[in-house]
């Protein structure tokens, strides 16, 4: 008798998980397709935003395994990537090193959650954005045949301010979130 409660237990925790992954995917291809284009080919949107929200607010193996099922979806051909692309190409593409970006992001905003210091959140924030834009800058310019400093100027300075405030309004809004849970746990 306990041995299925138990299991029941677990199976619903396990759908708790799944629902909130599923859910994370779609803020993140929404995000996704709110887009404004650039010259270099990679669009402005609000994925920074999303990813960094996801990582504040989940667990960092929760927030990753909401990261590879969203970039799963866009590998298998649903239009959840910027711009509504898909598939190997977009992934292996010109941009696609925004996508893998995406990894050490997440989990580096996974991380800040873990730490009072203002400090270290700064910090943590400065390195996830900086695996992003360092991964989204190689593919770039490796693949396009131009320098680093050009691709960094064409792909991700235009990109560095508004990255920057959307993940320090994620930050805020997530730590609200907290604030808001611990006051209605304590009711």
């Amino acid at each position: 008798m306990l041995d299925s409660i138990i299991e029941k237990i677990k199976t619903k925790e396990q759908i708790k998980n799944v629902i909130i992954y599923l859910v994370s995917a779609l803020f993140l291809s929404v995000a996704a397709q709110i887009s404004i284009p650039f010259p270099g080919g990679v669009p402005m949107t609000l994925q920074t935003f999303s990813i960094a929200l996801i990582g504040f607010t989940l667990t960092e193996n929760k927030s990753i395994k909401a990261i590879f099922i969203y970039l799963f979806l866009g590998i298998i051909g649903l239009p959840v990537f910027a711009s509504g692309k898909s598939g190997f190409i977009a992934v292996f593409g010109l941009t696609g090193g925004f996508l893998f970006g995406f990894i050490p992001f997440v989990l580096f905003c996974a991380k800040v959650k873990n730490t009072e210091k203002r400090i270290n959140k700064i910090l943590l924030c400065t390195i996830a954005l900086a695996s992003l834009h360092i991964l989204g800058i190689l593919q770039y310019s490796i693949l396009s045949g131009i320098g680093l400093i050009n691709s960094f100027a064409l792909v991700s300075l235009p990109f560095l301010l508004k990255d920057s405030l959307s993940i320090l309004l994620a930050l805020l809004i997530s730590e609200r979130l907290t604030n808001l849970k611990q006051k209605n746990n304590y009711r």
